[in-house]
């Protein structure tokens, strides 16, 4: 999607919106890219805990306020693909030694048991990673697929793509979602729009939750779907021709 920082006024309606929805519940404030590189990110943390719910981000590393954190957050993300150098610059994972640095004034400050580190699966050797994170003791180790979507795939380079593509669901006709169907979380945009996943990178089409449950059962898939792992096929019944 388009990057811009999400405004003060628009941030504070949604915390506030939700607020009066949800007495408490966890704030996840991510980003298209490094989330802390917000100008207003730590106001927006401490809004988060004044308004009585628990904050969380996922960081890249790459500048890290270890005491803050700390101090703030009950659990913090830090994403983390591969332990050589060489790959980091090859999947556009930059100065690897301060990330790794960072993490380790991290995992003082606050112990690695509430520390989540986010891998994603390009194809590269993910055994040396997690044989450093059980060593290391952290709190979790989340190793996710590279996204097949159209939305993502389209910014991928050639090779990746291959590999995202490989992994894409056959889903034809009517569709479901476990986040439509369950209420699960809300995503906002930058922009204050509503989703009902974070996985949504183009908005082409999607006016509403409810438009879009509409239009997945009709099988018409919008960009910002098409490709999801979350999709699936549901069962349609035919139409009762007996006059009951």
């Amino acid at each position: 999607m388009s990057r811009q920082d999400m405004t003060w006024e628009t941030f504070s309606a949604i915390i506030d919106r939700l607020s009066k929805r949800h007495p408490h519940c966890t704030v996840s404030l991510q980003g298209e890219g490094e989330p802390s590189l917000h100008p207003l990110f730590w106001r927006m943390v401490d809004y988060v805990v004044a308004s009585g719910h628990t904050p969380y981000s996922i960081l890249n590393g790459s500048r890290v306020e270890a005491a803050r954190i700390a101090s703030t957050f009950p659990r913090i993300g830090i994403s983390l693909d591969t332990l050589d150098a060489d790959t980091a610059e090859r999947i556009g994972r930059h100065n690897l030694p301060k990330v790794l640095s960072n993490l380790e004034e991290l995992v003082a400050a606050m112990g690695p048991a509430r520390i989540t580190v986010m891998s994603v699966d390009l194809g590269q050797p993910l055994a040396p990673l997690r044989a450093w994170v059980r060593e290391r003791g952290f709190g979790r180790h989340v190793i996710q697929p590279l996204a097949s979507k159209d939305d993502y795939a389209k910014g991928y380079s050639s090779t990746i793509r291959v590999v995202a593509l490989q992994q894409r669901p056959s889903v034809p006709g009517p569709s479901g979602c476990r986040f439509l169907e369950r209420d699960l979380m809300r995503f906002y945009t930058w922009k204050g729009q509503e989703l009902p996943c974070c996985f949504i990178k183009d908005t082409t089409g999607i006016n509403s939750i409810s438009g879009l449950k509409q239009s997945l059962a009709c099988g018409d898939i919008p960009v910002g779907c098409s490709g999801c792992q979350e999709l699936r096929s549901i069962a349609v019944s035919p139409k009762d021709t007996t006059g009951k």
